[in-house]
């Protein structure tokens, strides 16, 4: 990453990218002139069909929301800690609440299928695995696309959320 990539925008967290140097150092980006900080939550892991499968559970595996749910709590700790020592402006999108709220009352946001995937048997399959199997008549009405990841609904949703969640905060 080089100090001109800071005007418009870096990414860190996603998932299979790794940490860059001068993105793990938040101080450091601070002084290149990074003034916003953007931080997504963690999805309810327990929800996700793949975790479900592997515990052999119908419902929402607590134990796994647990942990997503305290991590997010310490991100929003950490957050606070660096607003003021750093002077950043800084936000925190509630990945955990939004997705939540779709699995839990799905009718609100037009979905119909929480539980599995639209890929595949919707249970085990995910990412590459999905190549070349049937998929769901209709993606939009499942929150999850395959064992692991969002609809590129739920993701349009979740976009919508943070950008009312950032309005006035960064």
């Amino acid at each position: 990453m080089k100090k001109a990539d800071l005007l418009y925008g870096v990414s860190f967290a996603s998932a299979g990218s790794g940490y860059d140097d001068l993105t793990a150092n938040l101080s450091v980006m601070n002084s290149l002139g990074a003034t916003r900080l953007v931080v997504v939550g963690v999805p309810p892991l327990g929800c996700m069909p793949l975790v479900k499968t592997i515990m052999g559970e119908n419902k929402c595996v607590g134990t796994y929301n647990k942990v997503a749910f305290s991590f997010s709590s310490k991100i929003k700790g950490k957050l606070a800690t660096l607003k003021a020592s750093l002077r950043m402006k800084t936000a925190f999108v509630d990945a955990y609440g939004v997705m939540e709220s779709a699995i839990n009352r799905p009718q609100r946001y037009g979905i119909v299928e929480t539980s599995k995937g639209c890929c595949g048997t919707g249970t085990i399959e995910y990412g590459d695995t999905c190549r070349g199997l049937r998929t769901c008549n209709d993606p939009t009405k499942y929150v999850f696309w395959d064992a692991v990841h969002p609809t590129e609904k739920m993701y349009k949703i979740l976009a919508e959320e943070a950008l009312k969640s950032l309005i006035g905060n960064v």
